[in-house]
């Protein structure tokens, strides 16, 4: 018995290391920023993302915390991204070949998002984008009903976008709805032109 007790021991302690240098490893990789401070400045840091009202922990598949002061709980595979931000629903489709494509519905804001080689570009809440990658994010133009913003950068570290699928675009989601908190539902886009050099087919 006191053998059995000595190797369940020792089998615990071993868990509980590795544990301890998983959390470790996570907590020594750099902080980095995410999106821009015009939002509410977001730093990253391994499976962490933290504000001053956000807390949120990234798990294979999932990512639950707050954003905002608002409770938020998703999830994804390779197809979609379901859950709840809030009060409100989210469900977002997730399409990877030569683009990657992302369009749906993110906390009832309207989503649809195209990374096209070098290139970001669509619409998240009625704000329009067309950005292309630069070494610290993205960099381009965003309309949002008012003028014209054609120097707009958000901050996406190029370690992000060799995240799996779902959680890349759980984070470029988040990091644009991030910067429209105010907008016209209504808002035309009519403004808003893409770069003439993208050609990318869309899902029906």
């Amino acid at each position: 018995m006191s053998r059995l007790m000595l190797l369940s021991g020792l089998i615990l302690l071993g868990v509980g290391c590795a544990s301890t240098g998983s959390t470790a490893a996570r907590a020594g990789e750099p902080a980095m920023s995410l999106g821009q401070p015009a939002g509410e400045p977001l730093r990253i840091q391994g499976q962490s993302i933290t504000g001053p009202t956000s807390s949120l922990l990234i798990s294979e598949g999932f990512m639950r915390g707050r954003f905002r002061d608002k409770p938020v709980s998703l999830a994804w595979d390779y197809q979609e991204l379901t859950g709840v931000v809030g009060s409100q629903g989210t469900r977002l489709e997730l399409a990877e070949g030569d683009d990657m494509r992302v369009w749906g519905s993110f906390a009832g804001a309207s989503v649809d998002i195209v990374l096209n080689e070098d290139w970001l570009y669509g619409h998240v809440a009625g704000c329009g984008y067309a950005m292309k990658r630069d070494a610290r994010g993205f960099v381009g133009r965003r309309i949002c009903g008012g003028p014209l913003e054609p120097d707009f950068h958000v901050a996406f570290p190029q370690a992000l976008l060799e995240r799996p699928l779902g959680e890349k675009a759980a984070l470029m989601t988040l990091m644009l709805v991030n910067h429209t908190s105010t907008y016209s539902p209504s808002v035309s886009l009519d403004r808003f032109t893409r770069p003439r050099n993208i050609t990318a087919s869309r899902a029906p």
